[in-house]
């Protein structure tokens, strides 16, 4: 009379307790239930079975679906009996055991929905399998060819003359085997297809090849899955755009893609654009290799970690962007990619260190506006950065390619406007320029003479770089130092920190600095001497220190030399006070300059602060 409890002559042959928060472990005593039939515990949190349920000698019904077990007790094998078996959605990880091959009478097997990882070719014992569920197991390894065999002989004559046909269709395939329940339901489908409707044979292969993918990166949540899986002709389905009847543009960005972007075989052969980018992707299947004809892959603004080695063989491919994921390394084997003019890595806040050699000779070989050799040899001080991983350099020379290659019709860059976007580039990724006050322009199609706080000679110079009060942070890069042509640089009023870097003596038609209330360190250096055109240096900041560089002395222009609210010392060096020209200066010296005179040695033109 208990719930659940069924019995026959006061035998007890059945125990159905499905969906009734069975917990914990499920233990009998010794055979004392000699007679139970059907064992129902289905739809509850168990995580273990005890070792004695192998004493269920007459068992021939055992459903242990949608629990909490972690592994496949192989007290099961002595229920030579057992004619059903299901232990589908589960947390079943590692490989099915060889223990199963004994239970001889499994007519029945459903392990679908765990993490199973192989499968022994021993299986092939149950001579009595009909029905063999193994589905969603999404790390299944490769499968042993003896199974696939053994499967092959539980299709219906119908499903194996389709099987037959795919095999014939989909060659390469290393994981697909056109038998019913592996590694997911697309063959499933296909019959059910071929049922309903005529297929020829190419059709016949682009949808089993499509609805690989469908299955494999949940499909059933994409935010646009129209006709997929429902109008006859795949062409008509979301994003699939067919000329003459051939799969050859696959476009599902910001879709709601997810999990893993599997293909089967070579069945989309003439696929020549494939779109994925800002979707939720964590892996890519290494079939992707076999996409003989791509030419454009955009991976980008996914959750990739890793990507297959075998994009090497993608031998056509001339742009592949995977920036915006969280790529951990990127294979060696992109060198191989010959034809490949943009690859796009920035936006990867996890990879470090150098790209790989063979890569970087890649990018300079095949750079299609020779941007790596222009830039290289205007800005020799990058060539140790250009092809680092996260660099500044290497951020803003991969924003130049990928600006140029979208934007092409709409640009035109010359080896001037290249160098100057590049350098100015840099100094946008050192200084967080996402976060600047304005940054109208920046990083745009628009000739970076246009943009905000530059401004150029008619040859796309730069000649002036104002950014006063901006809320530019980070240090400065030493690209800084090849805008030769500068003669006006302000950054007063912002947040740099880090030392004033040297390169900075480079930029010898500057007239005026303007770097004060910073958070500069260090020394000022003494590169600044070779700036004999400065008229105006103020360095006033409340943050450098050491003495003053007797280089200063060299600069014969100069009339405004404000270096208060600093920690510096030593003297100012003579020959400043014998300059000349100083209309406004309130002494007869011809310059003004502020000094801090508890640290610096008093001089006949020095104003203290």
């Amino acid at each position: 009379d208990w719930f659940g409890v069924q019995c026959t002559n006061d035998d007890v042959v059945e125990l159905k307790l499905a969906n009734n928060n069975v917990s914990g472990t499920v233990a009998l005593s010794g055979d004392c239930l000699g007679k139970l039939n059907i064992f129902d515990l289905s739809q509850n949190l168990i995580q273990k079975i005890d070792s004695n349920i192998g004493l269920l000698e007459n068992l021939s019904v055992l459903d242990l679906s949608g629990n909490l077990l972690q592994n496949i007790s192989s007290d099961l094998s002595t229920m030579t009996d057992l004619i059903e078996l299901d232990l589908s959605r589960n947390n079943i990880s590692g490989s099915i055991s060889d223990e199963l091959s004994a239970m001889t009478n499994l007519g029945k097997l459903n392990l679908t929905y765990n993490d199973l990882t192989g499968i022994s070719s021993s299986i092939v014992a149950l001579k009595k399998l009909r029905s063999f569920e193994m589905y969603h197991n999404e790390n299944m390894g490769r499968i042993p060819l003896e199974v696939i065999d053994f499967l092959q002989n539980l299709l219906t004559k119908d499903e194996q003359k389709i099987s037959e046909k795919l095999r014939s269709f989909v060659t390469n395939s290393d994981q697909d085997y056109f038998v019913r329940s592996m590694p997911n339901q697309v063959f499933e489908w296909i019959v059910d297809r071929s049922s309903r409707f005529v297929l020829d044979d190419k059709s016949l292969s682009q949808q089993y090849c499509t609805s690989m993918l469908f299955h494999s990166s949940n499909g059933k949540y994409w935010s646009n899955k129209t006709n997929w899986l429902e109008s006859r002709d795949e062409c008509d389905w979301y994003g699939v755009q067919c000329p003459n009847d051939d799969v050859v543009e696959l476009k599902l960005a910001n879709n709601n893609v997810s999990g893993t972007v599997a293909l089967s075989g070579d069945c989309l052969g003439k696929l020549n654009l494939f779109d994925l980018s800002q979707n939720s992707i964590q892996k890519i299947d290494s079939n992707i290799g076999l996409l003989e004809n791509l030419t454009v892959l955009d991976l980008s603004g996914n959750k990739l970690e890793n990507i297959p080695s075998q994009l090497g063989l993608l031998e056509n491919l001339t742009v592949l962007d995977l920036s915006g994921n969280k790529l951990e390394n990127i294979p060696s084997q992109l060198g191989l990619l010959t034809k490949l003019s943009f690859l796009w890595l920035h936006e990867n806040p996890n990879l470090a260190g150098r790209i790989p050699s063979e890569v970087a000779k890649l990018m300079m070989r095949n750079d299609k506006i020779n941007a790596s050799e222009t830039i290289l040899s205007n800005v020799p001080v990058s060539r140790s950065t250009i092809f680092e991983y996260g660099t500044s350099q290497f951020r803003a020379f991969n924003d130049i390619l990928y600006r140029y290659c979208m934007q092409q019709d709409e640009i035109s860059l010359t080896s001037t406007d290249l160098v100057y976007q590049y350098i100015l580039g840099t100094l946008y990724f050192t200084t967080n320029g996402n976060r600047w006050n304005q940054n109208d322009k920046w990083l745009t199609s628009a000739n970076h003479c246009t943009w905000y706080g530059v401004e150029c000679n008619t040859d796309g110079e730069v000649i002036i770089f104002d950014f006063f009060n901006n809320n530019v942070t980070g240090t400065l890069p030493k690209e800084f130092g090849d805008l030769r042509k500068l003669s006006y640089l302000g950054f007063d009023g912002n947040s740099l920190r880090g030392s004033i870097v040297s390169e900075i003596g480079q930029l010898t038609n500057l007239e005026l600095i303007y770097l004060h209330d910073n958070a500069f360190t260090g020394s000022i250096p003494s590169e600044l001497g070779l700036l004999t055109g400065l008229t105006s240096l103020d360095l006033h900041s409340k943050t450098l220190s050491g003495p003053i560089p007797k280089e200063l002395g060299q600069l014969t222009n100069l009339e405004y030399l404000y270096l208060h609210e600093n920690n510096l010392d030593g003297t100012i060096p003579s020959a400043l006070c014998n300059n000349s020209g100083c209309a406004l200066c309130n002494n007869s010296f011809g310059i003004d300059i502020v000094i801090d005179c508890l640290q610096v040695e008093e001089c006949a033109c020095c104003d203290c602060y």
